[in-house]
């Protein structure tokens, strides 16, 4: 006959251990890899806050901040005096020479660019977009959204 249990000496056995307090070994051993947990997981919050705060993610809350993001935004978009050097010029479908000069569409906004409205045509890559979606990117970005070219600085003056 087969039961589910121990069974005899081996039921004695683990009544004897139960009884000795060899569970108190297990249970210090759970509490202990439970604080490792705890601590591994507050260092790693602390590490992600760290980075956050050193790449300039933190809000406007200190002066730290605000000198991290100014640095930032002055490192990667082109300065007023740069944006203002781009040429605007009136659009005139079918003005260029060529193929596929019939119509223009801005990639940025992604519409069709019509007979007079204002664009402007990058000098360093020759790519045409509204003056306002341009104006936009480029005050964050320093390079064409369409082929990443230097838009600015000493390189476009030497491509042009």
């Amino acid at each position: 006959m087969s039961s589910y249990g121990p069974t005899g000496a081996a039921a004695d056995a683990l009544e004897a251990a139960a009884a000795s307090g060899s569970y108190r070994v297990c249970d210090a051993v759970v509490l202990v890899c439970l604080a490792c947990a705890s601590c591994l997981i507050i260092l790693t919050v602390a590490v992600c806050f760290r980075r956050a705060f050193a790449t300039g993610y933190a809000g406007a809350g200190g002066a730290g901040a605000g000198a991290a993001s100014a640095s930032r935004g002055s490192r990667c978009g082109l300065a007023p005096s740069a944006l203002s050097a781009i040429p605007k010029l009136a659009y005139q479908r079918g003005a260029g020479a060529g193929p596929g000069c019939g119509w223009a569409q801005c990639a940025i906004c992604l519409a069709v660019v019509r007979d007079g409205e204002t664009v402007r045509l990058l000098p360093a890559c020759g790519h045409l977009f509204h003056v306002d979606c341009i104006d936009l990117w480029l005050r964050s970005h320093a390079t064409c959204p369409l082929c990443r070219r230097d838009v600015g600085g000493d390189a476009a003056a030497e491509k042009v």
